[in-house]
């Protein structure tokens, strides 16, 4: 639930409890102004709440508050952003977004209505929250596609190289720390000083906390597990032969001066891919159709099935996967980890010819279908395209800072004392 992970407490105004007695006390107050629109001081306590479980300490500091409001900056500028040049989120896709978000919690729209109440959170407010949210992604792609261009020299070069494909498997755990300024001169001696003040992994979240320009500053730069060959070039060459526990850098890019913690790194065994060939027919609750009802509608079309009834009739009538249902539930060769666990659990269970009994995944009931099997397909197609992903995930984060930075120099920002 990544796209919303902080979603359900994000609108939750928080005020001390007072007597009618007690002097009047404020209960909020306005942290930030971002092209006329307030950010609040409970905006930032409710992403401290919701966040609060993956920060180092734990604690509302000086430095965590910074990089909250720092944060939510950042997303009204993008969120704005894709409405100035019409980017709108549909009331389909914000209900789907929303159904996943019940589902996940193992309940309803009603139920989660309800869990939102109890709160204190307005519904209305919420879908909001929920529509900026996929602005924000949205934008991010297009961005993305239109900044990014990737040529066949390039595809053939990095298919030649030594962080091709051959190191798709290999990953590592980072942490970053950006430093970015319009002076080079000033980000290399910050970033220099830094450097001096690191001797543990816990002194460079100290630092990734109080300094860093990085997205995950707030998380203590945390990365996360990457494959290796979707890392910017520069870090790739700068990690060589590191061993875990290491501090790597400065490293300079166009996007400030960089400095690198490598946690750990693996080298998962390879196995020969299997693809399945599958279809599938899924029925999602709605506001008239509640999870139990979706269920039983599951069963019935199982049912059908069990009588002989055609899979591909079946999922053009009531299929509710706008992918597939067309072409009778269709999914192609569907490549491992490419679908959610669930799905895929049920899927390698299911004998060739055969069908599922109906099963539950965040986005509703399922019956899949599987067709057939084989090896995974290595053609130099395959490769290419493969190798085209990895080369956009290599440039991405730098080309998404650029934007971002270029929003912030066109915006009017007043941050609060």
């Amino acid at each position: 639930m990544k796209l919303f992970s902080f979603i359900l407490s994000a609108l939750l105004i928080l005020a001390p409890f007072q007597s009618l007695q007690a002097a009047p006390t404020k209960l909020d107050g306005i942290a930030a102004i971002v092209d006329s629109q307030p950010i609040l001081d409970s905006d930032i306590q409710a992403r401290f709440n919701v966040v609060k479980s993956r920060i180092p300490g734990g604690e509302m500091t000086a430095n965590i508050h910074r990089q909250i409001l720092n944060q939510l900056i950042d997303e009204t500028l993008e969120a704005n952003y894709a409405v100035s040049v019409g980017m709108q989120a549909s009331s389909s896709t914000v209900d789907k977004a929303i159904m996943s978000v019940a589902q996940r919690m193992n309940t309803d729209i009603n139920g989660l209505k309800q869990v939102l109440a109890k709160q204190g959170i307005n519904y209305s407010r919420y879908r909001d929250q929920i529509e900026k949210e996929i602005l924000i992604n949205n934008i991010k792609k297009e961005i993305i596609k239109k900044r990014i261009t990737i040529s066949d020299q390039e595809i053939s070069d990095y298919l030649s190289s030594d962080t091709s494909l051959s190191k798709d498997k290999d990953e590592v755990h980072l942490r970053h720390l950006l430093i970015r300024s319009s002076q080079p001169s000033e980000a290399k001696a910050k970033i220099e000083a830094i450097a001096k003040k690191i001797h543990s992994e816990s002194d460079f979240i100290d630092e990734a906390i109080a300094n860093s320009d990085g997205q995950f500053a707030i998380e203590g730069g945390d990365l996360g597990w990457r494959p290796l060959n979707q890392l910017p070039p520069l870090f790739v060459r700068a990690l060589g032969d590191s061993q875990s526990g290491s501090l790597v850098g400065p490293i300079q890019s166009n996007a400030g001066f960089h400095l690198l913690w490598l946690i750990d790194k693996r080298s998962p065994s390879t196995t020969i891919q299997q693809q399945t060939k599958a279809r599938h027919i899924l029925v999602r609750p709605n506001e008239i159709r509640d999870m139990k009802q979706t269920k039983a509608l599951a069963e019935n079309i199982y049912q059908q099935l069990k009588k002989g009834a055609d899979f591909g009739d079946l999922a053009r009538k009531y299929s509710e996967d706008q992918g597939s249902t067309l072409q009778g539930g269709e999914l192609g060769w569907v490549s491992p980890k490419t679908m959610v666990p669930e799905f895929e659990q049920v899927m390698d269970k299911t004998a060739i010819g055969d069908f599922s009994q109906p099963f539950q995944t965040q986005f509703g009931w399922h019956i899949v279908e599987v067709e057939g099997r084989r090896k995974a397909d290595i053609s130099e197609k395959v490769q290419r395209a493969k190798a085209e992903q990895a080369l956009i995930a290599q440039k991405k984060d730098v080309v998404l800072s650029n934007w971002l930075a270029e929003l912030k120099a066109d915006a009017f920002i007043d941050i609060k004392d």
